[in-house]
């Protein structure tokens, strides 16, 4: 079978059924394929509200803290116990090109920046909002924004987006919503959380692959019933999830249809 695995840094992370036969020729040729790895993790998924990863050390000895750099926005993260994902490198550069430097963002599950920071290092927007719920990833987050040296544009939240979306006094022109699951959840306080202009949505989801139309129909409905005129800029699959759904983002702009 074909070996698909990710390098984070100094470690490798390979997606398979840690029970299978033939498991350790395929992290040998792993090892033998990248010299500089020091350790290989067998990924099974994400996991609950935290976002965590349910790892399984492989080989090697896995360090506290990797460094990874993409596109001179620099990552310090342990990837044993937070998520990193290598496959969403072109949405997370398209998004910030898409900033402009007198917006306020808000990113609603900032994780360890892996939004924030493109679009704080490469976009330098007024002002970003970085929400994280998970108390280890807040302290990577911290520690990543001071690595960045964007500390004069991103402000850290320990909290959970939804009881902060009421609170943040400075309304948000873009939100991204990083978040797979809880689109009746979630969306009503991203709604809540734009300005009397409105502004864009990003939102990303998983979906049967060919239920793409019926997302679009859902988001609509939804924020129609809280108010609020919906237009859908683009749509775009970011990766293939698995053999029967796909990860997508929707690209949509709102308005409160009471303004």
């Amino acid at each position: 079978m074909p070996i698909k695995y990710k390098i984070l840094g100094n470690v490798a992370i390979v997606r398979v059924d840690i029970k299978q036969p033939g498991l350790e020729e395929i992290v040998q040729k792993i090892v033998t394929r990248n010299p500089h790895v020091v350790a290989v993790l067998g990924y099974r998924g994400i996991y609950g509200d935290y976002r965590e990863p349910e790892v399984e050390l492989l080989w090697g000895k896995l360090p506290e803290m990797i460094m990874h750099t993409e596109y001179g926005v620099h990552y310090c993260l342990d990837p044993s116990k937070l998520m990193f994902s290598l496959g969403n490198l072109f949405e997370r550069l398209r998004v910030a090109s898409l900033v402009r430097s007198w917006e306020i963002v808000v990113d609603m599950f900032a994780g360890v920046g892996q939004f924030t920071l493109p679009i704080a290092v490469h976009a330098r927007p007024r002002l970003i909002h970085a929400i994280e719920i998970n108390p280890i990833a807040y302290d990577y987050l911290v520690r990543n924004i001071r690595l960045n040296n964007v500390g004069d544009i991103v402000m850290p939240y320990l909290s959970d987006c939804r009881e902060l979306s009421s609170k943040l006094k400075t309304k948000a022109d873009r939100v991204i919503m990083g978040y797979f699951y809880g689109i009746a959840d979630f969306l009503p306080h991203a709604l809540q959380m734009l300005g009397e202009s409105g502004g864009i949505i990003h939102l990303h989801q998983l979906v049967k692959r060919d239920e793409m139309e019926q997302l679009k129909q859902k988001i609509y409905s939804l924020n129609s019933s809280l108010g609020f005129t919906t237009e859908i800029l683009t749509s775009r699959v970011v990766k293939s999830y698995s053999a029967s759904k796909i990860h997508v983002v929707i690209d949509m702009f709102v308005v409160n249809q009471d303004r």
